[in-house]
């Protein structure tokens, strides 16, 4: 592969990534908007945790779902160990 190709290829990488993380001002709100009502809703919490596991694979949302699985933890600490062993598997 020659050097023009691998650039071509990091930055359609880059301009990937930079599209995914335009999307997650609006999921940021409405996770805080969930750990803010402390809501128990597992199931849209686990929506969103599957969510930003898909693009933790891309390299985008780590903090975000950090943050999210953090406050899952207290609403079921089972699941929340489930998500973080799936994070870590993933690395």
């Amino acid at each position: 592969m020659n050097e023009g190709n691998f650039k071509d290829i990091v930055d359609a990488i880059r301009d990937f990534q930079e599209r995914l993380k335009s999307h997650l001002p609006a999921m940021e709100a409405e996770i805080e908007q969930i750990i803010t009502s402390q809501s128990k809703d597992a199931n849209t919490i686990e929506n969103y945790l599957d969510t930003l596991l898909s693009l933790t694979a891309h390299g985008v949302g780590d903090e975000l779902f950090g943050k999210l699985l953090d406050y899952y933890k207290t609403v079921n600490s089972i699941g929340a160990k489930f998500y973080w062993e799936e994070y870590e598997n993933m690395e």
